[in-house]
């Protein structure tokens, strides 16, 4: 059978009504990561006391994930309920990094009833306020959870113009399946090749850019279409073997 003949269907991984949902390894971050002396957390917490919002935030932080002093012993156990209040409290207060993460928490459901209105308030609070690191993309994330994909393109169109490289990938996703734009396969890889090469991003925002990379060469959408090149970059996607939908997809490619 020909290469451009084998039967090889991207759908064997992707939802094509939400092709952002990839299968996913699950991850938690480290509890008790943080380290302060047991007079560094009173001086903190008076200073959090006294109202002062960005040490309310970091207070939040500390029962969030939890800290040790410096011998090892626990000195600030976790807390969701407290995380929560103190971060709600540095928020009213008018720190932007709290603002930001409050509406992530109420985007999430996280400790509070799931809120996507109260979540865009508070981002866009936070966006205006001058945490634009990440914001831009959560705010995107809120609204295309709640089908408002137009609104959702625009703000990760906003991201990538901040600078944030990451982003291209979701915007890249947007075109390829014309969610809340025009379809443009062409403008599709583009994104992806930026995010690729992209500095501002985390490792497993690069591997999600070729994985979508190796699924344009795949299909030969925006590309000559290729099973070689296709395989290629959903190895890289897949380079430490933690990319189920690329080592899903690597699988499909093998049978073929």
């Amino acid at each position: 059978m020909k290469e451009k003949d084998r039967p090889i269907s991207s759908e064997a991984v992707i939802n094509p009504e939400c092709p952002w949902r990839l299968p996913r390894l699950r991850f938690e971050f480290e509890k008790y990561r943080y380290k302060k002396s047991v007079a560094e957390w009173k001086a903190l917490l008076a200073k959090a006391t006294q109202g002062d919002a960005e040490s309310e935030y970091l207070v939040a932080i500390f029962y969030d994930y939890g800290c040790k002093d410096r011998r090892g012993r626990i000195l600030v156990r976790c807390s969701a309920a407290k995380a929560l209040a103190w971060n709600r409290r540095s928020a009213e207060h008018g720190f932007a990094w709290a603002q930001g993460h409050l509406g992530v928490l109420f985007s999430n459901g996280t400790g509070v009833k799931k809120d996507p209105r109260q979540a865009l308030v508070w981002m866009k609070r936070a966006f205006r306020g001058g945490h634009t690191s990440g914001t831009p993309v959560n705010i995107a994330i809120t609204y295309r959870e709640t089908g408002k994909l137009h609104q959702a393109a625009h703000w990760f169109k906003k991201a990538t113009a901040l600078g944030d490289d990451g982003a291209f990938v979701q915007l890249g996703v947007h075109y390829y399946w014309g969610k809340g734009v025009s379809a443009d396969h062409a403008a599709a890889v583009h994104c992806f090749r930026r995010a690729a090469r992209g500095s501002n991003m985390a490792e497993c925002e690069r591997d999600d850019a070729f994985f979508y990379l190796g699924i344009a060469y795949l299909e030969g959408k925006g590309v000559r279409k290729s099973l070689q090149k296709a395989r290629k970059h959903l190895e890289r996607a897949n380079k430490n073997n933690d990319h189920p939908a690329a080592r899903r997809m690597l699988k499909e490619l093998a049978r073929a």
